[in-house]
């Protein structure tokens, strides 16, 4: 069988000769030279989802991207979305309606927890929140629950879920399972291997690779896949060509940068448990993390991410304002170098009581030379 490595460097190639890159197809309307062959595609793409039909449904630029993205996360298909949100959206919508009841893991991001708070809420859903460490739903399951939707590693926290045992007893009660899969960008996680129904990721982050691409993605397999494809078409959600082009070109290089970006986190991780600052680290990689040996289970590594908590009286916003090479902004996943301020337990139901009281910074190492990270942190370290 063809390695994953080797996989990405071929997907969306067609017939040679032909270019290395598939070129971007921008398009609203497709044209037919008979009324048949229009009512021919119309009737073809219930069922297949490269039919190249209507701007709405995607070009062949997306479609290509789609059936890479399947492939990685073996899944029966992929959906895409323009934004991460977008897609946990179009990953419960489908599935969730007035009077029914869905769980949500108390370490979610935000977003979705806002998400599910308010549009959910307001539309009729009800939404309760379990702990991370869940693997029975007895005390949380209800006649009306239909849907369980689960984040590993968890957000900023990096708590890391038993996904097989969790899917066991979801659909023994006949529950759809989806998960934020984020953290894992189709290539160090795969949650539908792993028993989930629904895995979702934001491709603005590692897909993409180089901070210039939003993108959403939901892969699915069994029963979910025709309820999200239907919901896709009916609330015309799609990928513009170009990001599609950006994230499929993105692919080429997935493996090499998951690579350098994880093992430059694991020389951040060691150098911070050294610094006299730093109260806790925060990283799914370090034994006794919570679920580490789960993590080294059923995944393939880690990501370039980090939270860092300091100690008590330590400014550690204006250490983050001294360093030079890591720069504040939202996302990660890029090739560049993030810190920003973490607060993981702010809103959820299950803090860890545990918890420090000092500031907590969540960092991103990029594709930079570790050593010059590690200067950087140090020099702002040493301006205190």
């Amino acid at each position: 069988m063809m390695k994953r490595e080797t996989k990405l460097m071929h997907y969306g190639r067609t017939a040679t000769p032909g270019p290395a890159n598939p070129p971007i197809m921008r398009a609203s309307t497709i044209l037919h030279d008979t009324v048949e062959s229009y009512r021919a595609t119309k009737a073809a793409r219930a069922t297949d989802d490269a039919v190249l039909s209507y701007g709405r449904r995607g070009t062949t630029t997306a479609h290509q991207l789609a059936a890479a993205l399947a492939d990685l996360e073996e899944a029966e298909a992929c959906f895409l979305f323009p934004t991460g949100v977008a897609a946990v959206a179009g990953a419960l919508t489908p599935y969730l309606g007035a009077g029914d009841h869905l769980l949500v893991v108390d370490t979610i991001f935000p977003a979705t927890r806002s998400y599910c708070d308010t549009v959910l809420a307001r539309n009729g859903v009800e939404v309760d929140y379990f702990p991370w460490d869940t693997i029975d739903l007895s005390d949380y399951v209800r006649p009306n629950t239909r849907m369980v939707l689960a984040e590993s590693p968890a957000s900023q926290s990096y708590e890391v879920m038993d996904l097989p045992a969790l899917c066991r007893d979801a659909h023994d009660r006949g529950l759809i399972v989806a998960t934020d899969n984020t953290y894992g960008s189709s290539w160090l996680y795969r949650p539908l291997a792993l028993g989930c129904d629904l895995s979702i990721v934001a491709g603005t982050k590692y897909i993409g690779g180089h901070a210039d691409t939003m993108m959403g993605a939901v892969a699915a397999r069994g029963p979910a896949v025709d309820a999200l494809r239907r919901h896709t078409a009916m609330t015309g959600q799609t990928l513009g060509p170009d990001d599609a082009y950006a994230c499929l070109r993105g692919l080429r290089t997935l493996g090499l940068r998951m690579e350098r970006h994880g093992e430059n986190a694991d020389r951040l991780v060691a150098w911070f448990q050294t610094r006299p600052e730093v109260a806790e680290v925060l990283h799914p990689g370090l034994p006794g993390h919570p679920g580490s040996r789960i993590w080294a289970r059923d995944a393939c590594g880690c990501n370039g991410l980090l939270t860092v908590g300091f100690r008590e009286g330590f400014d550690a916003e204006a250490f983050v304002d001294r360093l030079r090479l890591f720069s504040v902004g939202s996302s990660w996943g890029g090739f560049e170098s993030l810190a920003m301020p973490a607060a993981p337990d702010s809103g959820r139901r299950f803090p860890r009581p545990d918890r420090g009281a000092g500031q907590m910074i969540r960092f991103h190492a990029g594709l930079e030379h570790a050593c010059d990270l590690i200067a950087d942190l140090e020099a702002s370290f040493d301006r205190a």
